[in-house]
């Protein structure tokens, strides 16, 4: 799923994708991705699908750049059904509240992501 996720935002947003934390000096806008939690749901015959909280951050030098990442990411991935994917539904949306001029702006989505290993 995380590659499968990779490459699909990657092709659908105008900057990079990532897994983990971006370094310094790092351009952006960027999005990165963190798995939050996850869990297994077992039946009586199989393993089951997985259920994953990813929390997908929009990183801007500006608010309306990580808006904007925002935007592609969502309109791409909320109710995606594809690949290993067999659901994607947003579950909470945050925007950064820095009072640092100097801080980047950022915008977290948090998908619930039910896939197949």
């Amino acid at each position: 799923m995380e590659e499968y996720l990779q490459v699909l935002l990657s092709a659908a947003v105008n900057c990079p994708v990532k897994w983990g934390y971006f370094e310094d000096g790092e351009t952006m806008p960027l999005v990165s991705m963190s798995r939050m939690s996850g869990r297994r749901y077992h039946t009586l015959n199989s393993k089951g699908l997985m259920q994953g909280s990813i929390q997908i951050d929009c990183w801007g030098k500006t608010y309306l750049q990580a808006m904007i990442a925002s935007r592609e990411v969502r309109t791409v991935l909320e109710g995606y059904s594809g690949g290993t994917i067999v659901s994607a539904r947003l579950t909470a949306a945050r925007d950064s509240n820095s009072t640092d001029a100097s801080a980047a702006h950022r915008v977290s989505l948090t998908f619930a992501i039910t896939y197949r290993e």
